[in-house]
């Protein structure tokens, strides 16, 4: 098999060996895929001439479901409008996916600003000068960076949209997958994109009338690592294995039941209910990428566990050393990155009540023994089958229980984390403070212990014939010893005495305003009485 447009059997060990290696390589642009219960086959990089005649052919009975994937659109727009003008696109989505994307984001260098910005960070941040230049810094607001498409969806990543008529459903988003190798740790590059964490990717899918599913997808880009390709089409490539029965039966899928995606297995007969069952199912399990969701969900776990950790070792850290600065600015980058990705997967569950909004008029409307699809010419958009309802309705309960509950658990924690950060520090700054005082204390204790000894030292140096050889070394001593007794004794007790004092002064103070209080409360009692 070969790159050129011609069909082959999708069953053949040897076709499905090249699919998998030709899905896999950047160059590839195209491919089509027809399939039904028994038979399949499949075509990379075809023609525009051949799409054409394809669009236009009808359908076997043996393979009435076709997948048409197109990558990097801009490179083919005559196949794109091809399709568009068959299927009756808008002028407008016509143009949006034939539209060019620009540099890619992986390849987007950082911009001069932002490595002076970074160095301002780490070297200059107890200059003020500097300090105040920066802070009058301001970004230029740009025309351009808000007449591109793809210049929206890389600003707001829970971008998505939704085109409906009767020939077609078509739904468009963001869909993020984790780069691989990307080691989560505690960085000082606190102004990290989130484009070094995962990497976005909009496309498009499109559910059509005649049992055909189109999906377009953005241009990556040159990729850094190759294994950043197979993250890219780790779900479209599952879907597009398991199509062929070689793939649905590879015992690697058996390990884990949940990879399982049943397309061409839901065939029993060749009526319209199973090709639509069909069409609607492959539709499903190319938006559900479940996959990079849970590691989405789990990179955020890991990155809390790893700050937590961080912090409760503060609690063993000693007075003397300074407390991490890293902390504060990564619980600030991470809460962003969760707040943005929380945006995210409300604008997947949002497109799943698009999607499903339409279907609930046009399958309550079947008549018993009726297929769904006699009911299209009521409908807004092309039906989906109940299977696939069923689908997206658990897949939207998996979002908001698994998901989006779950991204609002880590934002409390994050906050919680801070707070607890910050009493962890308060608390050591108090027990330094205490330690200061006692410290204190004492050398003012010491202080008054000594001042009468410095005195009766005083009185023993003057420089006075009478009192000259009146006194011994023995005599010294004997009042050294006698006063410094008499001085430890007077400072233990008028210490006791002056806390006893203060107490007993504190108590009387409350009492007496106390009891003043009420007295100005009864009479104004009394005085309200009085006017009544």
């Amino acid at each position: 098999m070969e790159k050129n447009g011609q069909f082959a059997d999708f069953d053949e060990d040897e076709v499905y060996q090249n699919a998998k290696a030709f899905t896999l390589d950047l160059s590839t642009l195209n491919f089509v895929v027809e399939f039904g219960q028994d038979k399949a086959q499949i075509a990379f990089d075809v023609h525009k001439d051949d799409f054409e005649a394809l669009l236009k052919s009808k359908r076997t009975i043996e393979r009435p479901i076709r997948w048409i994937n197109i990558w990097k659109p801009q490179l083919q727009p005559q196949i794109v409008k091809a399709i568009s003008e068959y299927y009756r696109f808008s002028p407008r989505l016509d143009a949006i996916i034939r539209s060019n994307p620009g540099v890619a984001p992986s390849q987007t260098p950082p911009s001069p600003k932002a490595h002076r910005f970074r160095h301002k960070l780490h070297h200059d941040k107890d200059d003020i000068e500097h300090r105040a230049s920066s802070i009058g810094e301001r970004p230029q607001p740009s025309v351009k960076s808000i007449s591109s498409h793809y210049s929206m969806v890389k600003d707001m990543y829970h971008y998505h949209a939704v085109d409906v008529s009767k020939r077609f459903l078509c739904i468009g988003a963001n869909w993020m997958h984790e780069k691989v190798g990307k080691e989560q740790v505690l960085s000082d590059n606190f102004e990290e994109d989130e484009e070094e964490k995962r990497r976005r990717l909009y496309s498009w899918l499109v559910l059509c009338d005649d049992n055909t599913i189109i999906s377009f997808h953005e241009d990556p880009g040159e990729l850094e690592e190759s294994k950043d390709i197979a993250s890219l089409r780790s779900n479209l490539l599952s879907v597009l294995k398991q199509i062929s029965k070689l793939g649905f039966l590879d015992p690697a899928k058996t390990d884990n039941p949940l990879e399982i995606q049943a397309v061409r297995q839901a065939f029993n007969d060749h009526s319209d209910r199973l090709r639509d069952e069909g069409a609607s199912n492959l539709f499903y399990y190319l938006f559900d990428d479940w996959s990079a969701a849970y590691s989405t969900v789990k990179q955020f776990r890991q990155e809390l566990k790893v700050l937590r950790k961080q912090i409760f070792t503060n609690i063993n850290r000693k007075s003397v050393e300074s407390m991490d600065n890293r902390i504060i600015p990564s619980l600030h980058v991470l809460g962003a990155d969760i707040r943005r990705m929380h945006h995210v997967y409300e604008g997947y569950k949002n497109l799943i009540q698009r999607i499903l909004e339409p279907q609930k008029h046009s399958h309550a409307t079947a008549l018993p023994g009726e297929s769904p699809k006699s009911t299209a010419s009521s409908a807004q958009s092309p039906p989906l089958a109940q299977s696939a309802i069923s689908r997206f309705q658990r897949l939207g309960d998996r979002l908001q229980l698994l998901i989006l509950n779950e991204t609002k658990e880590f934002v409390v924690e994050k906050d919680a984390l801070i707070n607890t950060y910050f009493n962890i520090n308060a608390q050591k700054d108090s027990e330094a403070t205490a330690r200061l005082t006692r410290a204190a204390t004492l050398l003012a204790k010491l202080s008054v212990l000594f001042l009468p000894v410095s005195l009766m030292t005083a009185y023993f140096s003057i420089q006075i014939q009478e009192i000259q050889n009146l006194y011994t070394l023995k005599d010294y001593w004997y009042s050294f010893a006698v006063i410094i007794c008499i001085s430890f004794l007077f400072l233990f007790f008028f210490g006791k005495l002056l806390m006893l004092i203060t107490e007993t002064l504190d108590d009387s103070v409350k009492k007496t305003g106390k009891y003043f209080r009420n007295l100005l409360l009864k009479k104004k009692a009394k005085e309200i009485e009085k006017e009544k």
